[in-house]
């Protein structure tokens, strides 16, 4: 007999930011969840938060994001023009939004988050 409760739902893959944390000069954002244009709000609220503070460097780890579409181009892309900015393990659905946007989206990505914080120089 399991004791694994099968009946509970899923958890809905809302967006999140699932941590922030200070390494060195950078401030390392990790989010989760569905990242389309009509939900990305909280992560946006966390942005502005770190640029009204002054962060002056910052690496998204996007390896628990489940869904993604252009809208999260769109967020990433001003923050870009902002600060210094890393794209860190992006998950399946990151990658396609990457790879539907050319090759020059614009954001710098890094495999993993050891990768990206190498690159931005912490």
């Amino acid at each position: 007999m399991s004791d694994i409760d099968t009946s509970a739902p899923h958890p809905v893959a809302r967006p999140q930011v699932l941590g922030c944390r200070r390494r060195g000069r950078t401030w390392v954002v990790t989010v989760g969840g569905d990242l389309d244009t009509k939900a990305l709000a909280p992560v946006q609220k966390k942005f502005d938060e770190l640029l009204f503070a002054g962060a002056k460097a910052i690496v998204v780890d996007a390896r628990a994001v489940t869904s993604a579409d252009a809208g999260l181009l769109a967020l990433l892309l001003p923050l870009h023009r902002q600060t210094a900015l890393y794209l860190a393990a992006p998950s399946p659905p990151v990658r396609q939004v990457l790879k539907a946007a050319g090759g020059g989206s614009g954001v710098p990505c890094a495999s993993s988050l050891g990768e990206a914080l190498d690159a931005i120089g912490t």
